[in-house]
């Protein structure tokens, strides 16, 4: 018997079912499957069908389910990427590597190269290449789904030359994705190709890489890290990170120190920490931060976290529940009208308006069914702007608070619908999107539009909400956090939150770390 069996040929011979029978028995099922998805339309019915074909792996139930894939309904995109990606076997995708070189429906080929990543296929690496390297054919959507299976095949060898080129492609989009794979895997055969990202025009851009010389160590890169030091803003605190990792030294966001230093050091002969090095020297960090308390550079701002951006948004939730009084008084200090949650709130968010310095851009958004706007856009922090901003805090009001509830209550018209928490649009909002109910949220591939989507200057947001999302195109804590990642990979904005309330603190905390910022539980 031979020593290595597919998981179809062992899962047949455990059950005393021979594998051609297991193939009729699974054809069979895709069968019923597809007689029964025809005559049933409820989404929740097809959605539990879809399902079904999981254990069911088979060419024609993976074509039923890349079908699937380009469903309007996400539900039903979200079961069918759930069942593939449990789909194993080479066999089954022979056909989509074959097809991959000459499609020329370029969405179709980038959707079948995520699937391929998501299943683990190997063998599907030098087709990948095959595709990595033609020059024509190939649009910015492709070039990301090749990076993005290349990271989850951790391929850091066969596709290199690939990764290198889209390092300096057009498309910002694919610079992004492409400095992302090379610090997941280390690549470092060619991490000095990320050094001339650090000086790109797309700051999102610069953020990517400069993440990915921090991960892969490029020592070619210090003196950009330091250059990029002396920029005001966000960059301050990403750079230092990466040089602390480059080079086993920690001189916070001091660019002259860490200039004359680094002189000092390669006067000396300096050879870069081995990784082993590095690994030792950022545990004994995070000992002594959890010792000492965490010594953060920057200024203290709402909430008391410490940022040293310059480019700012604030999102306040002004739901109905944000009138409800604050149980813990003891955890705040006196000074407060009252103790009403957006009494606080609003109290903090002027004492932080009233601190931003002239270098700071920054707005303010507060958000219940619906967002209400201060400006359209960033605005210089300067006397006039900032009072005008005071105002407008001062004037929020809990949406469809009691005293919506009492007027419906009494059967008269009230406001109480748009007392709801609309999470997800607020989120949306750094992004320049409006996520309407049945409106897809996909991020644009092309040059034109990939350029507009990450023209923005905002790079940090502070979120600060009381509870869980009752409204809008969603409202599943683990499928906001999901699509937030999804648009911020590209956005790269820190997203900072704060809670005041019981609920949703674990919801709040995950999206705090999955987008680099800090989490702050400010009480109930």
């Amino acid at each position: 018997m031979p020593r290595f069996l597919s998981t179809t040929l062992l899962a047949c011979l455990l059950t005393g079912v021979a594998p051609a029978q297991a193939d009729d028995l699974k054809r069979e099922a895709v069968q019923d499957f597809k007689t029964f998805y025809r005559t049933n339309k409820e989404v929740s019915e097809r959605v539990e069908a879809v399902l079904t074909l999981k254990g069911n792996e088979c060419v024609p139930a993976a074509a039923e389910l890349l079908r699937l894939l380009g469903d309007k309904n996400e539900k039903i995109r979200v079961a069918a990427m759930t069942v593939i990606s449990t789909y194993k076997e080479v066999e089954t995708f022979r056909s989509w590597i074959d097809e991959l070189p000459n499609t020329r429906n370029n969405k179709r080929r980038a959707l079948i190269i995520e699937v391929l990543g998501r299943c683990g296929i190997q063998q599907c690496l030098p087709v990948l290449t095959e595709i990595g390297t033609m020059k024509k054919g190939i649009d910015a959507q492709v070039k990301t789904a090749l990076c993005g299976a290349i990271a989850r095949l951790r391929d850091g060898q066969t596709n290199n030359q690939v990764l290198a080129d889209f390092l300096s492609d057009p498309n910002p989009m694919v610079r992004i994705s492409a400095a992302d794979t090379v610090g997941k895997l280390k690549i470092r055969a060619i991490g000095d190709h990320l050094v001339p990202l650090l000086h790109d025009k797309f700051w999102q851009v610069q953020a990517a890489a400069i993440d990915a010389v921090g991960q892969v160590r490029v020592a070619k890169a210090i003196d950009g890290l330091i250059a990029l030091m002396r920029d005001q803003g966000r960059f301050q605190t990403d750079t230092a990170e990466a040089l602390f990792l480059i080079t086993m030294k920690d001189f916070g966001i001091y660019p002259d120190q860490w200039a004359k230093s680094i002189k000092e050091l390669r006067s000396l002969g300096w050879e870069m920490p081995t990784d082993a090095e590095v690994a030792k020297a950022k545990a004994t960090r995070k000992k002594n931060d959890a010792y000492y308390g965490k010594k953060s550079a920057g200024r203290k701002v709402f909430g008391g976290i410490v940022t040293t951006s310059t480019r700012v948004l604030f999102i306040i939730d002004i739901s109905g529940s944000m009138e409800n009084h604050i149980v813990e008084k003891q955890k705040f200090d006196a000074g407060y009208d009252d103790y009403q949650k957006l009494t606080i709130v609003k109290t903090e968010l002027v004492n932080t308006i009233e601190s931003l310095d002239g270098n700071t851009l920054f707005n303010v958004v507060a958000f219940a069914t619906d967002l209400k706007l201060w400006k359209r856009g960033l605005v210089r922090a300067n006397v006039v702007s900032k009072s005008s901003a005071r105002a407008f805090v001062k004037r929020l009001r809990p949406a469809g608070g009691r005293e919506a509830s009492e007027a419906a209550a009494v059967g008269l018209k009230s406001n109480i619908s748009s007392g709801r928490t609309n999470t997800f649009k607020a989120l949306m909002y750094p992004f320049n999107i409006d996520p309407g109910v049945d409106r897809p949220i996909v991020p644009p591939f092309s040059g034109g539009e990939s350029r507009k989507l990450i023209k923005s200057k905002l790079d940090t947001v502070f979120f600060l909400s009381d509870g869980r999302p009752s409204t809008g195109k969603y409202v599943d804590t683990q499928v906001i956090r999901k699509e937030v990642r999804k648009i911020n990979k590209i956005h790269r904005v820190t997203i900072h939150t704060i809670a005041i309330g019981q609920f949703q603190k674990n919801f709040l905390r995950a999206l705090a770390m999955e987008n680099g910022g800090e989490f702050v539980d400010l009480g109930y």
